[in-house]
């Protein structure tokens, strides 16, 4: 009987490490041709992969320190040739922020802006019949994690993040939303280990859910 309890107990931490993995990171396309990068400004969200791929002439895409560029404090500087030989380079978002980075021979007119996030709301394609929070997925996460919810009518939605002291540790949604479904991302890297929990207000409607970070 103890080994089999022993064998469910590892079956449910190898369940909880492959759910804890399920939401992956987005990769964003950039092109580097006819001395421009497109597109010029992009949307992430900690956690994301920005790649670009050159599809002709030589370029770079730097950001270092260089003239033109700039960085969030203690965000990685890169400089990347892009050419015949190097076609791709991936840079990862690990801190939230303005990134500023230019093509060195092109500067300053090739240049593009990578404005970071750790969390990112969109709406999907669903007709809301009231208001609901759905429980966030995946469910122990680490480090991101998406929360679906909808309206059913316009609204000042506030959606934030709670230690168990009831501490505000990320405020993900302050705005006026139209009626609909909603997803939004969430990265929680610096984000230690915990039970937290997340609160979805508006005029109308206010309810809570319980969320567990695990790293």
């Amino acid at each position: 009987m103890s080994n089999l309890k022993t064998l469910f107990a590892l079956l449910f931490v190898v369940m909880v490490f492959l759910f804890a993995q399920t939401v992956k990171a987005t990769t964003i396309n950039i092109t580097s041709s006819n001395f421009v990068f497109t597109p010029a400004n992009v949307n992430a969200v900690v956690g994301d992969t920005i790649k670009w791929t050159n599809l002709n002439g030589s370029h770079t895409t730097t950001c270092n320190g260089s003239q033109g560029t700039a960085r969030p404090n203690g965000a990685a500087p890169w400089n990347a040739p892009l050419d015949n030989n190097n076609i791709t380079f991936s840079y990862v978002i690990t801190v939230p922020g303005n990134y500023q980075y230019v093509c060195l021979p092109h500067s300053p007119d090739m240049a593009g802006v990578i404005i970071a996030t750790v969390s990112s709301i969109s709406q999907l394609n669903e007709i809301s019949a009231g208001y609901e929070l759905s429980q966030n997925y995946p469910n122990p996460f680490n480090p991101e994690t998406a929360i679906n919810f909808t309206i059913p009518y316009s609204s000042n939605v506030n959606l934030d993040i709670y230690n168990i002291a009831g501490q505000n540790v990320a405020s993900l949604v302050n705005q006026k939303l139209t009626p609909g479904a909603y997803k939004v991302r969430w990265n929680a890297s610096d984000i230690t280990s915990g039970v937290y929990f997340y609160t979805l207000r508006t005029e109308n409607f206010t309810e809570t859910k319980k969320m567990f970070l695990i790293k």
